[in-house]
């Protein structure tokens, strides 16, 4: 997959363009969720019915982050881009266009925003879930679209995906993953949910500390969980420990038992893989079925 990084100069670059026509597949899909895999899929299947490219455009913050810059803001991500990236690559996109959005590309006139980012990448037809929105103040619906372009692009919108009657959404799973709720949040995902992080020599009571690597990826709350843990090519299913700070601009940190890995490097800031499986029983550990 071609992981292309698009600006407010770069969408001039007719380099940048492809040459075979391409359906394109519109998103933030922060976590790459079950709905989001349903529209992507929807893209593959059209480009490959009419002898196109599959084209996904996503961006590279979400817009509460540039217009609240607050390190209190409550809005947590689900996916790093680069797990972003991997989890789209693995749905078999031909192209990724990563969108710089800034408050310039936020204030685009709808019209500007297809002009540019749609017929400007020779989309021919443009997929995208029903709830997308697009253009300044993001009131834009995707049934607009054709019209806006004067029927130069076919639109299909592909309907919410529910889950006992309730949609799945990126909102539901971080709220789910922010109460500790990890296996239904990993159901409506479709995929274990994943953190990373740097495993540091600091250690407290036996355990050794995990730094996220993004203080801005959603944890779930204090407690034990049973985890899927890698470290210097090795993977172990183990407890982990999180401590969720009182003061809410402080991070998160993590706790595992680096003795369950043989002969790691004596070095610091080992990248560590997470893989959140279960949530803690009552008593703030996994039980024994969860562990199985």
């Amino acid at each position: 997959m071609q992981v292309i990084y698009l600006n407010n100069h770069t969408h001039q670059n007719q380099a940048i363009v492809s040459k075979q026509p391409i359906v394109l597949a519109l998103g933030f899909f922060d976590g790459v969720h079950r709905g989001h895999q349903e529209v992507i899929r929807t893209a593959r299947r059209t480009a490959d019915e009419n002898g196109c490219r599959l084209a996904v455009m996503t961006f590279n913050r979400h817009a509460s982050r540039v217009f609240n810059h607050s390190e209190s803001s409550g809005f947590r991500y689900l996916t790093t881009l680069k797990q972003k990236i991997e989890l789209i690559s693995k749905l078999q996109a031909d192209i990724l266009y990563v969108v710089d959005f800034n408050k310039h590309f936020a204030s685009l006139p709808p019209k500007t925003f297809i002009n540019r980012y749609v017929l400007g990448l020779n989309a021919k037809i443009v997929v995208a879930g029903f709830d997308y929105t697009f253009g300044q103040g993001g009131t834009t619906t995707i049934e607009s679209m054709a019209a806006l372009s004067e029927n130069e692009v076919q639109t299909i919108t592909v309907h919410e995906l529910d889950s006992e009657k309730t949609k799945i959404s990126s909102t539901r799973i971080r709220h789910l993953i922010s109460i500790g709720k990890i296996a239904e949040a990993n159901r409506l995902l479709g995929h274990q949910y994943e953190t990373t992080g740097k495993l540091i020599h600091a250690r407290i009571n036996g355990l050794s500390i995990v730094n996220p690597s993004s203080r801005l990826q959603q944890l779930p709350p204090s407690g034990q969980y049973a985890c899927e843990v890698r470290v210097a090519n090795q993977e172990v299913s183990m407890t982990v420990q999180v401590e969720q700070p009182s003061n809410v601009k402080q991070p998160a940190v993590i706790y595992i038992d680096r003795h369950a890995f043989k002969n790691l490097p004596h070095i610091n800031s080992l990248p560590v893989s997470i893989k959140w499986r279960h949530e803690p029983d009552s008593f703030g550990h996994p039980s024994a079925d969860q562990l199985k």
